[in-house]
């Protein structure tokens, strides 16, 4: 893969993910977007609060690494890109055609959907999905092979610029489809109780 080419289809997959929010969950009620389908599964509002607490952490990180480049440079060098063992893994973690389910770590648990204010939290996975998306038109400058972010693991767990770019997006993606599928059941179950 090439690192200019990823970096667009990467946004254009990040446009998806914000049309599908704002046209899918914008319009719910409070008491819709805290639903849940059964107890110890996530609402809505709980998928889009672990998407904040997991992404902003990587997004700063980023940011750093782009405020650091200093000049304004005016054509970004492309690259391929190559994998490393940290990158695949937690790509294939969060990658939304996985089916393994691994319990997400505490630092990135969200809190239970009584305790979150659903129009906050959707404020903020919008505004950090679109920083996201602008942020890789700074990044392309970044060495998306040499250039590290920490994990959320810590410090000594460090994955490639683009391993983590392609995470977040495809982390985004994962959550997204566990969202819509607990829309999917609450229309259900709101159906089935609404014939009764």
């Amino acid at each position: 893969m090439q690192k200019l080419a990823t970096a667009r289809t990467l946004q254009t997959r990040l446009t998806t993910i914000l049309k599908t929010v704002e046209s899918e969950f914008g319009h719910l009620s409070d008491e819709q977007l805290r639903w849940k389908p059964a107890p110890g599964s996530w609402s809505i509002i709980e998928c889009l609060q672990h998407l904040n607490l997991a992404e902003r952490y990587y997004i700063r990180n980023l940011q750093h690494k782009v405020d650091q480049l200093g000049l304004v440079q005016t054509m970004p060098t492309d690259q391929i890109l190559a994998s490393d063992l940290v990158g695949r893994t937690l790509n294939w973690i969060v990658n939304p055609e996985t089916k393994l389910k691994i319990p997400a770590p505490g630092i990135i648990k969200p809190r239970s959907s009584v305790d979150l204010h659903p129009a906050n939290v959707l404020a903020q996975f919008l505004e950090i999905q679109y920083l996201l998306r602008d942020l890789l038109d700074k990044a392309v400058y970044l060495d998306w092979n040499a250039d590290k972010l920490s994990t959320i693991f810590g410090n000594w767990l460090k994955i490639r610029v683009g391993d983590a770019l392609q995470m977040l997006v495809s982390h985004s993606e994962r959550h997204l489809n566990q969202a819509m599928r607990v829309k999917k059941e609450m229309d259900t179950f709101a159906a089935t109780n609404n014939n009764l």
